[in-house]
């Protein structure tokens, strides 16, 4: 009796296995590694197998296109009306670049245009001390530019594509490691870094930054990226089929979760703000 129980257990157990639901994901291989744990850990507990690839951005909408995955994360840099037409879009995630200086510098914004003339080679400005932004009382000091993406983070290409009208990075601009960039900044208060993230010293500060002269600056905060006011970023989006809908609602209430936002800014992405994450999950449960 005991060898039948087994028996039958075992083929029960392996029957559920059988049905289990499987979801299968292609997501931008800048931000995969991110939420697999999340959705394993929810699978578990549902009997949902996810079939997560790490993939780029332009392979994974070719393989929505052709039914071969459920949904996919895609960076999206310019979302446009055909990709609207053809998809359900939710906004997921941005990457973004910080720029970031010493507390104690007297700068708390700059323009796009004075980064370029900081940071890149053949520009219409060429910044090499404080004096030449206009700093009182920091006139003699050499300007000392740093870079330091996180290992994986294309802040820095972000940061080329949106600030200069060239190519070129300056010769003697600073590449260090992110682990190194605070200490950078503390040590030189004359430095100023590109990074991926928000600093975490309160000897460090993120400035604002604005698209020209005149223009109304913005910081790197979540909401400022979101709403798009933060000129340096890239937005992922969550895609997929509008007659899939009904059956990944409970995807995206994961995806837009605490558990998958925590992972992001674990890892130097940004998360959308927590009202608007809980805003989207809400219309979520209202939608019939």
């Amino acid at each position: 009796m005991k060898i039948r129980s087994l028996s039958l257990m075992l083929v029960t157990l392996a029957t559920c296995s059988l049905h289990s639901e499987e979801i299968r994901i292609s997501a931008s291989d800048l931000l995969a590694e991110f939420i697999k744990a999340p959705l394993a850990a929810y699978g578990d507990e549902n009997n949902i197998t996810f079939d997560v690839e790490s993939i780029g951005s332009l392979p994974a909408l070719d393989n929505l296109r052709s039914d071969d995955i459920d949904l996919a994360i895609l960076a999206v840099p310019e979302v446009d009306s055909r990709l609207r037409q053809d998809f359900t879009l939710y906004p997921f995630a941005y990457d973004v670049a910080v720029v970031v200086v010493n507390s104690s510098n007297p700068i708390d914004e700059i323009t796009v245009g004075r980064l370029a003339g900081i940071y890149g080679a053949n520009e219409e400005f060429n910044f090499n001390t404080w004096g030449d932004l206009g700093l009182s009382g920091w006139g003699s000091r050499n300007i000392k530019a740093v870079a330091a993406p996180a290992k994986g983070s294309i802040s820095l290409e972000l940061f080329k594509h949106a600030v200069f009208k060239g190519t070129a990075m300056k010769q003697n601009v600073t590449m260090i490691k992110d682990t190194e960039v605070e200490e950078q900044i503390i040590t030189n208060p004359a430095s100023i870094a590109i990074t991926s993230g928000l600093p975490k010293s309160n000897e460090v500060k993120a400035i604002m930054i604005s698209e020209q002269n005149g223009s109304p600056a913005f910081g790197p905060s979540e909401d400022n990226v979101h709403y798009g006011d933060y000129p340096i970023r890239l937005a992922f989006y969550v895609v997929f089929n509008k007659r899939d809908e009904a059956k990944l609602k409970p995807i995206l209430r994961v995806l837009l979760g605490d558990d998958v936002a925590t992972s992001l800014r674990e890892n130097n992405l940004f998360a959308l703000p927590d009202t608007i994450r809980r805003k989207l999950i809400i219309d979520l449960d209202l939608e019939n």
